[in-house]
């Protein structure tokens, strides 16, 4: 078994980076700790030939190949070579540091035009791992793309699962700096099984192009992965953590999530008592969230509603409306004042409406053909559904009728300006008075009376009281959200959070145009926000009698809602959950929901309680142990997996007893084991 990481930086590269200093002392401290057979340098865009041939010559007891990580359009991906023929792989990663400094994106084409004969190197792209390489450059590639990077152990092995995934890489993606502590990139390389010797990129490549042949754990066991440089392992699904009191098993949890939390949700840690502390507090912040959430979806659409209206200005339009029939009425009472200039035809004309609505539409829509048409990262995909050809086509048609709209539309405006000139040049040679209709719209003026129709009956309607959500939620539990009206101007003050005055708004509550006119003229409410306030949300959580939850209920929701959230996480850590929940509920409710979490990501699962530690059915099992030696604490963790008569360290040196740890782990020893069956026998007599 070799072990590998091929993800490595030496080289500080400006907006990828934060400012480190390369050491080389560090670096081969780095490869003996972690025992590395193999490694690629790949600095972001840039390959230094003088450094890499440095690093070569002080660098003892490893394979070092040459490398580079390269922006592949909104993606990266490693491109590792031999390490010979050395100025040619310069000269080529020379050409990609050009094209991206003249400001040109490396395509899959360009990097196939630079590095030529793609059969020569490693192509490893991000592949469930920001920022992806999308699937479709990757299929670009014809073959050449066997093997992809991913960021987790989760990730690894659902792709190793995966018939149709690319082989799964995990690497440390590590910065060589002098401040560097060693102890957070644990874990994180990958075991090839090749007897290759000497390694070479070719011997590497095979082994790639085998799922069989590619773990994480030195032991090569499926669903294991090596989590510290000791070379304990932990399973991919489900573990258990024993052990007595100060014994190092909170302390294990901490150095995992040191380990492994390197991103957004990467893990998810529920720490003891966490839950129970404050729990209704944080209860009602969760339902208050998931309130907010409810309300937004029902509104949604009332959203945008109000975006159309709220701008209307209802004033105004009427008294352009009034000016303009002032104008008509007096221009038909002074029928005497009419003279040969008030009785021309343009006099009286009226302007063309001029819309720019339909055009607009077509000018996006022949925007998003000619996207079509230029994507080259998503071509193959876009040829299978139509051709170059037909988009061609279409594309010359819509640009066709855009240029006819456009005319037409230019050349009303053009009427538009003679007449008004016209029209201007007769009214100063007449004494007749002049219809004022320069700035009135009679379709906008219709268009906005039927939006405000329209808004008032739906806004009407959605507060009308309407159970939008009544869902059983982990069995035990019920959610309901009740849509309704808000009953005064305090429930508004409620749910603004702000001291404002709804008292002037509210009178109008049930005139819903003006009713939001009156909220614009408030002040701190942002217009953004107004919808809000046009309907109550109620959202509560129910127990199994539909009554209000009580405090000790609060707690275990919280509990169960949080182990649901932890599905969008890498990796789960708890501790001792039993110190706030009864056994009855850890067995009911939270046992069953652990083991479906265990399913898709590692679980650690730290307990004194058999009904957690043993009902629970663990993957693996590790008991933790503490010792004082030479004045200094020394934590030991045996492990192993169910059934196995003893537990062992991980170099396999020291073992205990299965049976006499975990009974005295979990039972208080045989003697208490047995004293409770006899004391359960007897209450059952």
């Amino acid at each position: 078994m070799k072990k590998i990481d091929f993800h490595i930086h030496t080289i500080p590269t400006k907006g990828k980076d934060a400012v480190f200093e390369f050491n080389s002392t560090k670096f081969q401290e780095y490869v003996n700790t972690f025992s590395l057979d193999a490694v690629a340098i790949t600095n972001h865009n840039v390959f230094n030939i003088e450094q890499y041939n440095t690093i070569k010559s002080f660098l003892q007891g490893v394979v070092i190949f040459p490398g580079i990580e390269i922006d592949l359009e909104e993606g990266q991906l490693l491109l590792i070579g031999e390490n010979e023929d050395l100025n040619d792989f310069n000269q080529k990663c020379k050409s990609i540091e050009n094209e991206l400094e003249i400001g040109k994106k490396i395509t899959a084409s360009k990097l196939k035009e630079i590095f030529t004969d793609l059969n020569k190197y490693l192509l490893i792209p991000h592949y469930d791992k920001k920022p992806k390489v999308s699937q479709d450059i990757i299929n670009s590639f014809n073959g050449y793309i066997f093997v992809g990077e991913v960021s987790s152990p989760k990730k690894f092995y659902r792709a190793i699962k995966d018939t149709s995934s690319l082989a799964p890489v995990v690497f440390s993606d590590i910065r060589i700096d002098e401040n560097l502590d060693l102890k957070e990139y644990q874990g994180k390389y990958t075991f090839i099984q090749t007897n290759s010797n000497p390694l070479t990129l070719d011997a590497i490549k095979a082994a790639l192009m085998d799922k069989n042949k590619i773990f994480l754990s030195d032991s090569g066991k499926r669903e294991f992965f090596q989590v510290f440089n000791s070379g304990q392992e932990l399973s991919s699904g489900l573990n258990v953590v024993v052990g007595g009191r100060s014994t190092g098993k909170t302390y294990l949890l901490d150095k995992l999530d040191k380990i492994f939390n390197v991103g957004d949700q990467s893990v998810k840690y529920i720490r003891q008592f966490d839950l129970v502390t404050d729990d209704e507090k944080k209860f009602d912040e969760r339902v208050e969230r998931e309130k907010s959430e409810v309300k937004e979806e029902y509104l949604r659409e009332f959203r945008n509603v109000v975006e159309s209206v709220i701008e209307i200005d209802l004033k105004e339009t009427n008294h352009k409306l009034e000016k303009y029939i002032e104008t008509l009425l007096d221009f038909a009472s002074s029928e005497k004042l009419q003279d040969e200039f008030s009785k021309a035809n343009l006099f009286k004309e009226n302007m063309y409406m001029v819309r720019q609505d339909q055009e607009d539409e077509l000018k996006n829509l022949f925007n998003a053909v000619a996207l079509l048409l230029k994507n080259n990262t998503h071509k193959e995909t876009i040829r299978q559904y139509i051709s170059r050809d037909a988009l061609q086509e279409l594309f010359d048609d819509l640009t066709m009728k855009y240029k006819q709209m456009l005319e037409a539309r230019l050349k009303k405006e053009w009427v538009n300006m003679v007449v008004k000139d016209i029209k201007q040049q007769l009214q100063r040679k007449t004494s007749s008075p002049k219809i004022d209709d320069d700035e009135i719209d009679f379709y906008q003026v219709k268009l906005e009376r039927e939006k405000m129709r329209r808004f008032n009956a739906i806004a009407k309607g959605i507060k009308k009281e309407n159970e939008i959500k009544k869902v059983d939620a982990f069995g035990k539990f019920k959610v309901r959200a009740l849509a309704t009206h808000y009953a005064r101007a305090g429930d508004l003050r409620n749910e603004s959070g702000k001291r404002v005055s709804f008292a002037n708004a509210f009178k109008n509550y049930d005139r819903p145009i003006v009713f939001l006119r009156e909220l614009k003229n408030i002040e701190d409410l942002s217009k953004s926000d107004l919808y809000k306030y046009f309907c109550k949300v109620t959202y509560e959580v129910l127990n199994e009698y539909e009554r209000k939850v009580s405090g000790g209920e609060m707690a275990e929701f919280n509990l169960l809602k949080t182990l649901e959230d932890a599905r969008q996480y890498e990796m789960l850590l708890i501790d001792e959950p039993e110190s706030s929940f009864d056994n009855l509920f850890l067995k009911e409710s939270v046992n069953e929901e652990i083991k479906d979490l265990s399913k898709d990501m590692p679980v650690i699962v730290v307990t004194h309680s058999s009904t957690v530690g043993m009902l629970l059915k663990p993957d693996y099992i590790l008991y933790t142990e503490r010792k004082i030696v030479d004045g200094k604490d020394e934590y030991k963790i045996f492990s192993g997996s169910p059934g196995d008569k003893r537990l062992k360290t991980a170099d396999g040196n020291e073992s205990v007893k299965s049976y006499n740890t975990l009974l005295s782990a979990l039972e208080g020893g045989q003697e208490a084991y047995g004293t409770k069956n006899k004391l359960y026998g007897s209450y059952k007599k």
